[in-house]
């Protein structure tokens, strides 16, 4: 009988402690920083510099591997998966471009510098305009005039317009609220519960505090329109590094 509980309670143990490891790559090269989700045993590990992984596992559990920019993928796990290292390869997103045709030599085109010219004074004067306390000559309570911010302006006004310039017109301006998010991650196919857990390590427990804590940014409602996607993962992944430490720190409390 002694031996028989050895026995099981050893059989048991060694059930419950299978793992599987492998490598995680995408068409390029190894994927590093990537999550990978026990879904059935609800734990979580990402992968090393070089793409390596390892995750506690069993036969019939359910895996994800996400990565920012990749298509997530499924696994269901098999008896082979626990035998031998895995490599799993997952799918980019920005390689599904259209195709471009492109007809003749492609040759650097000429800068008019007298149009450079008239269009820089135009967006300068512009922005003289919309923020004319930047420009103003200081008075006598005042410091002297803030020519690196002047400098830093000029400079933006020679790069590419941000977001809400590219907008149509028509668009009326507001700022992104809770339900928006709400919204966003019951619709679209990019925003939802798996990149949610894994690419912003925010639980579903934490969701509605999370986006509340969004609506406090205050970010401009043009972030929601599908061109300008890129840059609203880049402020959500900010603002949930944001509330982590906010959170961990309330529990210290």
């Amino acid at each position: 009988m002694f031996k028989f509980t050895l026995f099981f309670c050893l059989a048991t143990t060694a059930t419950f402690s299978q793992r599987i490891s492998g490598t995680l790559y995408d068409a390029e090269a190894p994927i590093s920083g990537a999550k990978i989700m026990n879904v059935s045993a609800k734990s979580m590990t990402s992968t090393d510099a070089i793409g390596n992984f390892e995750i506690q596992a069993k036969r019939n559990d359910t895996l994800l591997f996400s990565s920012l920019f990749h298509h997530t993928k499924q696994l269901v796990v098999i008896q082979s998966h626990l035998e031998s290292p895995q490599v799993v390869e997952l799918k980019k997103i920005l390689n599904e471009l259209d195709e471009v045709n492109v007809k003749g030599p492609i040759t650097a085109q000429p800068m008019d510098e007298k149009e450079v010219t008239t269009r820089v004074n135009k967006q300068f004067k512009s922005d003289v305009e919309r923020n004319p306390h930047l420009y103003r000559r200081p008075n006598a309570n005042a410091g002297p005039i803030n020519f690196l911010e002047i400098g830093r302006r000029l400079k933006k006004l020679l790069k590419r317009k941000t977001p809400k310039e590219e907008e149509p017109e028509g668009l009326i301006e507001t700022t992104i609220e809770a339900s928006d998010l709400v919204t966003l991650f019951k619709t679209d196919p990019f925003f939802n519960d798996t990149f949610l857990i894994l690419d912003l390590n925010i639980t579903k427990d934490y969701r509605h505090l999370f986006f509340a804590y969004c609506e406090t940014k205050k970010m401009s409602s043009f972030l929601l329109q599908p061109d300008n996607k890129i840059y609203l993962i880049d402020h959500l992944l900010d603002y949930s590094q944001e509330f982590r430490v906010i959170l961990a720190e309330s529990q210290q409390r």
